[in-house]
Order: C-alpha cells, then structure tokens, then sequence
C-alpha cells in the first residue's frame, strides 16, 4: 500500500471471492495502522438466484471483523443474454463509482491480482492489441469520482489464498470462474497447461508488461509536453509532422478520447489512415470519430465537431 500514499478515506470493491476478501483484510489492517476510514462495498448484480444471500454472507462476515460494508444493486429488468461478463462488470463499475461520487470518496481499491494481469496481457494480444492494450492494467487508473487503485498486481493468486489462511478467513468462490464460456476462463486453463510443463513463468510475463508499461508511460508523458505547449483543439501541423510516428498516432487518440462523442475508439487503420493524411503536403482536412481536422492559416490544425448535413 505505500507507494499509493493513502491519506484520506477509501473504498475496497469485495466480491466476497479469495482476491478481495484478502485485499479487503489487507486494507483494514492499513487504514487501522494510519487511522483512515474504509468501506467495504459489494454489488449485487442479480445474475443467480442466491446472488443476495452471498452478499449477506459478506456482509456478516466483514462486519463481523470490524470493516464498514455496504452492499449496492444491479436493477435490470432480465438478465442480459449476451457478453453478460462485460455487461455485469461496466454496470459494477457505474455503481461503485456512484457510491464513492455520493460519499465523497475519491479513492476505490480493487483486487486485480498478478494472474488477472497476465490473462489480460493474453487477451489482448489475442485481440491485436497495439502498446496501450498489451500494457494491460495500470496500478492507478484516474476515474470521475478520483482514482481507481490496483495494489495487488505484483501478487499471485497463490499467495492471496495463503493471506486469507493466515487471517483463518473463509472465502466463496465464483462459478462462473470454471464456466469455458467465457474467453478468461478457457485461456485461464491454457495458461496453467503451459506453467506445469514450464514453457511459461508468470513472474517473467509480468515483467514484460511492466517493460511495456514503462514505454507506455514515456510515451503518455510525451503527449503531456506536446499539449503543454498547443491545445486539444488546436496545434502546429509542422510540430506535429516532427514527431515519430508512433507518437502521432498517440497525439491523435489523446485528442479523440478526449474530443470526441463517440461511443467506441476508432480503430488503428482509421488512426493511421489519418496519420498519413496530415503527413501530405496539401494537407487540407480529415474527419475521424466525428471530428474534423483543418487545416487553419500559420499552418495550424484545427479540431472541431464534424458538422453533418441530414
């Protein structure tokens, strides 16, 4: 917990499973030792019929070891059909993140663990993911409400279990966790294959994210100082053709993410069809994610709403 320097009051997502069962113990014996506040907080999604017993079940045992709980609910009128895990973790998301805006706290602890990161990681490449996605999960993600902090990273699951033994804690586990369904869970048992035959090391994975993370970092920290001196809407076309093209097309995303109302980011052939754009001579203008990019007098990019005729 030291390097997050926690020093005001925060929430710790508890699903009621080993992982944050043991970030939940782990916590308050933290905010004990500095005289913080913390909460608990599980979300009932309503996706099996015991679903409210098992949050009632965290809720005793929580309280019953002294941690402030709280429990909030997922209302839906059916349970969703399809990419329910996606459904269940962005309403889980919207939920806490709400509690913490209504209770004024600024800082959320989750229990993303060393394996998660590494399931993550293999997802995404699975996926074709560029730099950003395989960097998978960041330790301090900011978040309307403050920041969402994920302490456990560097922590197998193995090892959490073992905190949770020590602490003489029962924990539930998830059946979902074991449902091949699910792309995590198949490629959670591929994984587990390949470590008992030794032809994969988690610690060694996770040290090339963390590699990753380091470029990925440096490369945010560039777009920071390209902006420090231009704005969103507004920068040198020639400062913009200098940069390697690498750091273009992060300069471009940055502008959309934060520009643009679209749903879903573009994706990276769009990106680099518009890279290549600013990159002519006769630069004029280019449209992407509903924004228009012009070419303005004194050789400036100007970035506006794209204006559509109905």
């Amino acid at each position: 917990m030291a390097p997050f320097l926690l020093k005001t009051s925060f929430a710790v997502a508890v699903s009621g499973g080993a992982d944050s069962l043991a970030l939940a113990l782990l916590a308050k014996r933290y905010a004990d030792t500095y005289g913080l506040q913390m909460t608990a907080i599980t979300v009932d999604h309503g996706l099996r019929s015991n679903s409210a017993d098992e949050a009632q079940w965290v809720h005793d045992l929580l309280t019953t070891k002294g941690v402030s709980h709280e429990t909030c609910m997922w209302g839906h009128d059916a349970i969703p059909q399809t990419k329910i895990q996606e459904r269940a973790r962005n309403a889980r998301y919207d939920l806490l993140g709400r509690w913490c805006q209504e209770n004024n706290v600024s800082t959320l602890l989750t229990a993303h663990h060393q394996d998660d990161q590494i399931e993550t990681f293999f997802m995404r490449l699975a996926h074709q993911s560029g730099l950003k996605g395989l960097s998978s999960m960041k330790a301090v993600r900011t978040m309307p409400f403050g920041k969402l902090v994920r302490p456990l990273l560097s922590i197998s699951k193995t090892r959490l279990i073992e905190t949770l033994e020590a602490f003489e804690c029962e924990w539930c586990d998830d059946p979902s966790n074991a449902n091949d369904t699910f792309e995590r869970v198949r490629l959670r048992k591929a994984l587990e294959g390949l470590y008992k035959q030794g032809l994969l090391a988690p610690d060694t994975i996770a040290t090339s994210i963390k590699k990753l993370q380091t470029i990925d970092d440096f490369l945010d920290e560039s777009v920071a100082m390209f902006f420090s001196t231009y704005a969103l809407g507004r920068f040198s076309l020639k400062a913009f053709q200098a940069q390697h093209v690498v750091l273009q097309k992060r300069i471009l995303v940055h502008v959309i993410r934060q520009l643009s109302l679209a749903s879903y980011a573009p994706p990276d052939a769009a990106i680099d069809q518009v890279c290549q754009q600013l990159m002519k001579p006769g630069f004029k203008g280019a449209t992407i994610a509903g924004l228009y990019f012009r070419r303005s007098a004194g050789s400036m990019v100007e970035v506006k709403q794209e204006v559509r005729k109905d």
